[in-house]
């Protein structure tokens, strides 16, 4: 379930007190990713590298995903990291543009 699917329209909600006491309230752990690729062209991750030129981290692909994931994967598998970089869903969710521009395009394509 997605945290823009709790929204029938973003662009309706005009008391933000009430906005911040729904996300407030949703589910505790983070929905689900839709590659949006968001976090990766605001701050690298503790494996990114920051590319100037591009602004964003150097890894990330032009279909926002992350060209070290399978590194990273069989890393923290090895140590066997209980926290992991991937798979534990979208930690920049709340108003994320391009995440509610990809769901939006996911649900008309849906409709």
């Amino acid at each position: 379930m997605f945290f823009y699917d709790d929204f029938e329209d973003l662009d309706d909600i005009d008391n933000f007190d009430k906005l911040f006491e729904k996300m407030n309230n949703v589910e505790e752990q983070c929905p689900v990713c839709v590659q949006c690729g968001y976090c990766c062209k605001h701050t690298p991750c503790y494996y990114g590298k920051w590319n100037e030129e591009k602004n964003q981290c150097e890894y990330l692909t032009e279909d926002n995903k992350c060209s070290k994931y399978n590194e990273i994967v069989e890393y923290e598998n090895s140590i066997n990291l209980k926290v992991k970089m991937f798979g534990s869903g979208c930690c920049l969710n709340y108003l994320n543009p391009e995440r509610i521009k990809k769901i939006r395009e996911f649900n008309e394509k849906e409709a």
